[in-house]
């Protein structure tokens, strides 16, 4: 097996560890770290898909800038009871079973690609012919045209939610866990 497909799985299966981490971890900062673990997985299997530029974005940006601020309002929840967990336990029981069921389809998906085509793990690593990608394939300038122009409205939506988000939890930090007013 190519040294490629090996680390595209194992940085896959960390990517899937650290989603689980951050689903069930029982306080808020482990589920944080899980995300940051997914994050910096992600950032490996850009890398390995000849994406650089993205794999750097996905450091900077959201392992290095939105961690922090995701970090940051946790810590500004100052979470000290663990009666919060109480409100949140029945979603387990319903959201369990549907992860269940995704992944078990994701099996099956799984299986019928690898079953329907012989050698398929072995497609996966021959070389693309370097006249069928163009030059400017993850490259910056193109990246950032595409943000500037096509995407910019969805770029600043998501800059006002997240300014919209540090506002809201600087309300809710104004009241204590049992909802009265800190003093």
């Amino acid at each position: 097996m190519d040294f490629n497909i090996l680390m595209y799985f194992v940085f896959g299966m960390v990517a899937i560890a650290g989603g689980l981490v951050l689903l069930f971890a029982k306080h808020p900062i482990k589920g944080a770290m899980g995300l940051l673990v997914s994050m910096l997985a992600l950032a490996g299997l850009y890398a390995i898909l000849q994406a650089h530029s993205i794999a750097v974005f996905q450091v900077i940006i959201y392992a290095g800038a939105i961690m922090v601020l995701i970090i940051y309002f946790l810590m500004l929840l100052d979470i000290k009871s663990e009666d919060y967990l109480k409100s949140y336990a029945k979603l387990v029981w319903t959201g369990g079973p549907i992860l269940l069921l995704l992944a078990i389809f994701f099996i099956y998906k799984l299986y019928t690609v690898f079953k329907g085509q012989p050698g398929a793990l072995s497609d996966m690593s021959t070389v693309v012919d370097p006249m069928t990608v163009p030059e400017s394939f993850g490259g910056i300038k193109e990246f950032s045209t595409a943000l500037l122009t096509k995407y910019m409205f969805a770029f600043e939506f998501v800059s006002t939610l997240l300014f919209a988000a540090i506002v809201a939890v600087i309300s809710i930090v104004q009241l204590d866990w049992r909802g009265r007013k800190n003093d």
